[in-house]
């Protein structure tokens, strides 16, 4: 079997990390496995690769700005054209050269099935395979009721969803989204939850001190501010707890400041991007989610597998599916300050319960295993597939 992932890039992120662990799994089953990035350039990926896994990049922003896109082979895209509304056609001339270059290596992978990740790159990789035989599996790994298109996207979306062999959402609450525009051809097959590298190492403190802990994009949708602030209402009735927030990205400047002017100065750190979220997480006490929207949360159940006690937004998608309120973590209304600092205080001055919560939460583990997550993959390329 040949598989071609179409991925934006292999820069650090959860979808990243995602693309990266199923590509190493089946490259392990003996699959030829080529990855085409969309603009990752030369630097080397944030994730290990098989070497056996081939990577190709279009490096298509940095030729545009030179002026060196290449037409290609526009024959798919020239008839695709014909149906479309205006909009939609306007959409597609901007990034012609863009579709015609990914045309192109997808022909030269000779996959079998191709496998598109989030949502811009599936509808561009549908445009792609235009009038190709190759059948395409799209992945959704965001909420689209947040992530909105613009209307000439969203256009194309409906008009080419029903190309894609199937429509793979993470969770039922997108599949209700998509379903009108997929039909039978939408699954759900959530992420799996790899197994900690080093189990039974986690660091439990002598009260009264204590880490509290987040991992994610410096960026908008994670809802770092409500934390910082959540945090902040609690901090002076546990002074010897500390606040890590652990990433890079376009906020960090912003959240730094915030920091200073809620007086969390040497509480609060942002130590920055890791490869290795185990490695980190097995010295935290309790580890929150503070996202105005999830596709899913690999962060959440990463730290559930580690034997972490968690706190989460309700956002819509994502948290909900993962954890069991009550039983193996807390859920508290989406982007309410208030109540995520009642729930972070009722855990870092109750050890006991912190401890309770802990117990369930590798659970997480067999409800998301590796072996039931890719055997959904397995069965759902190899129908794709035809075999």
């Amino acid at each position: 079997m040949t598989l071609t992932f179409v991925i934006a890039s292999l820069s650090g992120g959860g979808v990243e990390r995602v693309a990266a662990y199923m590509a190493n799994y089946w490259a392990r089953q003996g699959w030829q496995i080529i990855i085409v990035t969309i603009c990752h350039g030369r630097k080397p990926p944030a994730y290990h690769l098989n070497p056996a896994i081939v990577h190709r990049d279009l490096d298509y922003y940095d030729r545009v700005a030179m002026g060196a896109a290449a037409a290609g082979d526009m024959g798919g895209l020239a008839r695709l054209m014909k149906e479309c509304s205006e909009p939609e056609r306007e959409l597609l001339r901007a990034e012609q050269a863009l579709i015609a270059a990914l045309r192109a290596e997808i022909v030269v992978s000779g996959a079998d099935v191709v496998i598109a990740f989030m949502d811009v790159n599936n509808v561009r990789t549908l445009a792609a395979t235009y009038g190709l035989a190759v059948p395409v599996i799209v992945s959704e790994h965001s909420d689209p009721y947040m992530n909105r298109f613009s209307e000439a996207r969203e256009m194309l979306r409906r008009r080419l969803y029903p190309r894609a062999r199937y429509v793979v959402t993470l969770t039922r609450e997108v599949l209700e989204f998509l379903a009108p525009i997929a039909g039978a051809r939408a699954r759900v097959i959530p992420n799996a939850v790899e197994p900690p590298a080093v189990k039974g190492t986690r660091n439990f403190r002598r009260a009264p001190e204590g880490l509290v802990m987040s991992m994610g994009r410096l960026s908008h949708e994670k809802g770092f501010p409500l934390l910082l602030e959540a945090f902040a209402t609690v901090a002076s009735s546990y002074p010897e707890w500390r606040l890590e927030i652990w990433g890079e990205g376009p906020l960090r400047e912003m959240l730094v400041g915030l920091a200073g002017e809620l007086g969390l100065c040497g509480r609060a750190s942002f130590p920055g991007f890791t490869t290795q979220p185990h490695e980190v997480m097995r010295h935290a006490d309790l580890f929150v989610v503070s996202s105005l929207c999830e596709g899913w949360s690999n962060v959440l159940a990463e730290a559930m597998a580690c034997g972490l006690p968690v706190v989460s937004f309700d956002c819509p998608s994502g948290p909900r599916n993962i954890i069991r309120s009550g039983v193996d973590g807390l859920l508290v209304p989406a982007q309410n300050v208030q109540k995520m600092g009642a729930a972070l205080a009722a855990l870092m001055g109750n050890r006991a319960e912190r401890e309770r919560l802990a117990r369930r939460a590798p659970e997480v583990l067999e409800r998301f295993s590796i072996d039931k997550v890719m055997g959904m993959w397995d069965e759902t390329v190899t129908a794709a597939a035809g075999v």
